[in-house]
């Protein structure tokens, strides 16, 4: 069974570049190719992705959506070519040699989710997942569904997607990433009154103004995990 599935960062599109080189919608070719590059980064934490087109699956959330599947750990990721009015307008303002890394860092979003829910619900690790200020004695997986439920740990767990993709950019577009952070600071931020909890930008702000390299060796994923802690907002 799949835990949950998550919508992906599409909206931080519409930030970018200069239309005269808008981007078309994305293709399921260029979807799949985002996955796959994914793939290649959550394999070295011993995820695997497996892909299905979202309109076949019946799944009705654009662009992609991502779930674990709990009985074989894989984490399932869902595309979805087919345009929506919203995403199309962000889209326009895309520029098409950028148009690969943002669905990429939107494929690396979506497969943290996977990878927080494997920590949960296959590995049991709630004080690796929770935040600090979450009761953890005693935490039960039933409990741990109930703290999700409540809306606590949403905004918690949008942060470490969006801090794993900014990590994903640093060493995939070195010479860009901050570029791409301050554009996704920047949506997050402008839709923080339509979506307040998935508005991480003071986290990733704080993850600029840190600056902390991470070895090229080290997994973006349990970086991402060891730096929302240590740049929660006060």
């Amino acid at each position: 069974m799949s835990v949950v599935l998550r919508r992906g960062l599409a909206a931080l599109a519409f930030i970018c570049c200069s239309s005269a080189f808008a981007a078309a919608y994305p293709t399921a070719d260029e979807l799949r190719t985002a996955i796959g590059v994914a793939a290649g980064v959550t394999r070295l934490d011993g995820l695997i992705l497996h892909m299905e087109d979202a309109r076949q699956a019946g799944v009705k959330l654009p662009l992609m959506a991502a779930g674990l599947n709990i009985n074989t750990g894989v984490c399932q990721i869902y595309y979805n070519p087919a345009p929506e009015e919203g995403l199309t307008r962000f889209f326009e303002k895309v520029n098409q040699k950028d148009l690969p890394v943002w669905l990429n860092a939107i494929a690396v979003h979506e497969a943290t989710h996977c990878i927080e829910q494997r920590e949960v619900y296959i590995r049991g690790r709630f004080d690796k997942v929770l935040p600090p200020d979450v009761a953890r004695d005693g935490m039960t997986l039933k409990g741990y569904l109930g703290v999700v439920k409540s809306g606590a740990v949403e905004t918690w767990g949008e942060a470490l997607a969006d801090i794993a993709s900014v990590l994903y950019l640093k060493r995939a577009a070195p010479d860009q990433w901050l570029s791409f952070a301050q554009a996704i600071i920047a949506m997050r931020h402008s839709l923080a009154a339509r979506w307040p909890s998935h508005d991480t930008s003071l986290w990733l702000k704080n993850l600029i103004a840190e600056r902390e390299d991470t070895s090229p060796q080290q997994s973006c994923f349990e970086a991402a995990f060891r730096l929302r802690r240590l740049l929660r907002p006060q």
